[in-house]
């Protein structure tokens, strides 16, 4: 890890961290809870861990862009981006559930370059940089861990995770579609745990196989896109191909059981559109 990415990942770290304890001292608070459209949910938290977590990046970032859930694009001309998600599964987070993070992810031009997922309540910080591998951290526990996939080659050997869309349409079908499909392919299970980071993040931590879901925003999959891949893993639209990031299609594996993955997908999709 050279020394710059090194401080920058640190200090992300740092950020999260502030941004984690906030949000456990206010569970069970939420305050105002309303729909930014059809059932997606929003609380008075996400904006204020929002404000904290740009604040820090003005501080410490100035001349790099900032694209944010809530409050949308912050200019910058640095030529880097930084997405945030200052909680992501607001909906789990209203209802009490403990699976939901704070996701920040910084990318140049063509890469992504930093990828911090932590999930306070789970006491799980995932950190990851381009070309140096990625790390569990346990803060409260004072533990870390470097990351590798499972190296599972079948989906009859894989524990799978996806997530729903908040829109309520034709692809609603296809999802639940592909749930059977792969339940029908004989693996170990699907989970739905409502956080994309951290579905993601448990894929390169091994805790998951495999992971898909359509309908996400950058902000939702750029940090945890950066831990899988450098946790070996490989991340792809739903056609196969790979970018720098994905976001309309994700499906997040190891290298083998991507593949296993990918037919099944395509064959829901080709049925879904017939």
């Amino acid at each position: 890890m050279s020394p710059k990415r090194s401080e920058e990942l640190e200090l992300v770290r740092t950020f999260a961290l502030d941004a984690g304890k906030t949000l456990l001292e206010s569970m069970g608070q939420v305050g105002k809870v309303s729909r930014k459209k059809a059932t997606e949910l929003v609380t008075d938290l996400d904006g204020r861990v929002e404000e904290k977590l740009l604040e820090s990046l003005r501080r410490h970032f100035p001349d790099d862009q900032v694209v944010a859930e809530e409050s949308g694009v912050h200019d910058g001309h640095s030529g880097r981006t930084w997405y945030i998600d200052p909680l992501d599964g607001t909906t789990n987070y209203a209802h009490g559930l403990p699976t939901f993070a704070v996701s920040i992810a910084c990318a140049s031009a063509d890469q992504l370059e930093l990828g911090c997922v932590y999930a306070p309540y789970l006491d799980e910080m995932y950190l990851a940089h381009q070309g140096g591998g990625a790390v569990l951290q346990r803060p409260a526990h004072h533990t870390t861990q470097a990351l590798q996939v499972n190296p599972v080659s079948h989906i009859g050997e894989a524990l799978l995770a996806t997530g729903f869309p908040y829109v309520r349409d034709d692809n609603v079908d296809l999802m639940t579609g592909l749930v059977a499909d792969f339940l029908k392919a004989q693996c170990h299970g699907v989970r739905r745990a409502g956080s994309a980071a951290v579905d993601l993040a448990h894929v390169a931590a091994g805790k998951l196989d495999g992971y898909w879901e359509l309908n996400l925003r950058p902000w939702d999959s750029a940090a945890g896109t950066l831990i899988v891949r450098e946790a070996g893993g490989v991340v792809s639209g739903f056609d196969g191909t790979s970018q720098a990031m994905h976001y309309e299609s994700v499906l997040a594996a190891s290298e083998k059981l991507h593949r296993a993955m990918l037919p099944v997908i395509l064959a829901g999709l080709k049925k879904e559109r017939s």
